[in-house]
């Protein structure tokens, strides 16, 4: 009886052995790092895995990480272990491979070929001014002065749930003007403010909210069901669609241009997304005035002794004909709207 009870706890501490061993294996599966200031997820790589063409496989881990191109100080990523044993290994062959003599030497001009062969072509690193989030989320201002004249494409009539306001994933019943198929895309936009000349006080057209993005997926008792991909606010009943189209995020160019522009602010929001916060800016100008995206300008206020005084900076993310989108790179005070804006010299 005694030699079964030492087989079984025998067989019971090797079991915990093992189930502890694969738990620990299991907890040191990846690194974990904290991000400094100024990194980017080429350079972790680069740091940690030794090549910072496997960046993408980074990112694959970290879900959380919705845009590569931004990741915040103080912000924890996972890198897996398996990426940078992999990579201590390739060092390790590489050290036994330098103990063996070299063979002959490959002719010259097949030695240049080989080392243009094998050379790694580093992709430019690309700084946004303004992602398509930001620019997609800020909105825009409408030629038209009558908001029903504001129409659409289509609207969001109901959801499978039965709520009334929705989020990102989120799955929604739709009507189209026209039929739609699986897999095409609509913006969700909703007019808001009447914008006023803030000196004329003409009547310059609405602010139109562009809270998400939508995807068909087929239809459903009838109805057209769509998925919600995208959200930069809450998403209602009655919300508008408009064709879906690509938007290129604006490039931080080293000397942007400084226009010979006057005008004035006409509206202002503020901007809360996963990336960070902005101060957006509405200005009179636009595309028609020769206005280009990524131009800078300054605002200036008159205080109450009526002396001028440069307030910010900011820069041209989205482009109507009239009017324009501006994010605020820097400002002493708020900058508000009835300021002035000029070319920045």
């Amino acid at each position: 009886m005694s030699k079964k009870i030492c087989l079984v706890t025998l067989l019971i501490s090797a079991l915990s052995v093992f189930v502890f061993s694969t738990a620990f294996s299991e907890e040191m599966e990846y690194k974990e790092y904290k991000v400094l200031k100024g990194d980017t997820l080429w350079d972790i790589s680069t740091k940690e895995i030794k090549d910072p063409f496997l960046w993408p496989k980074i990112w694959k881990e970290n879900p959380d990480i919705k845009n590569p191109d931004r990741i915040s100080p103080a912000q924890t990523i996972k890198i897996p272990l398996k990426l940078i044993q992999k990579e201590e290994d390739k060092e390790a062959t590489t050290e036994k491979a330098a103990a063996i003599p070299e063979p002959a030497k490959i002719e010259p001009a097949k030695e240049e070929l080989q080392k243009l062969t094998e050379k790694k072509i580093e992709p430019v690193k690309k700084n946004y001014a303004a992602d398509e989030n930001l620019i997609v989320s800020s909105g825009y201002i409408t030629d038209f002065i009558k908001k029903k004249m504001i129409t659409g494409v289509g609207k969001i009539s109901g959801a499978p749930s039965g709520r009334t306001l929705f989020g990102e994933s989120d799955y929604v019943y739709i009507k189209t003007d026209s039929p739609v198929n699986a897999g095409e895309k609509f913006y969700i936009m909703r007019p808001t403010n009447l914008i006023r000349h803030p000196k004329t006080k003409i009547k310059l057209g609405f602010h139109i909210a562009v809270p998400g993005v939508l995807e068909v997926v087929g239809m459903e008792d009838g109805e057209t069901k769509a998925k919600i991909i995208k959200s930069f606010g809450d998403l209602r009943i009655g919300d508008m669609l408009e064709p879906f189209y690509e938007v290129e995020p604006v490039i931080e160019e080293e000397s942007p241009r400084r226009p010979d522009v006057s005008g004035f602010v006409i509206a202002s929001h503020y901007m809360k997304l996963i990336s960070g916060s902005y101060d957006i800016l509405f200005i009179d100008k636009g595309r028609n005035d020769g206005l280009e995206l990524g131009d800078i300008l300054k605002t200036t206020a008159v205080d109450k002794y009526n002396k001028s005084r440069t307030v910010g900076v900011i820069q041209v993310i989205n482009l109507k004909p009239t009017t324009a989108t501006a994010l605020v790179k820097r400002s002493e005070s708020a900058v508000n709207v009835g300021d002035e804006i000029s070319g920045l010299k």
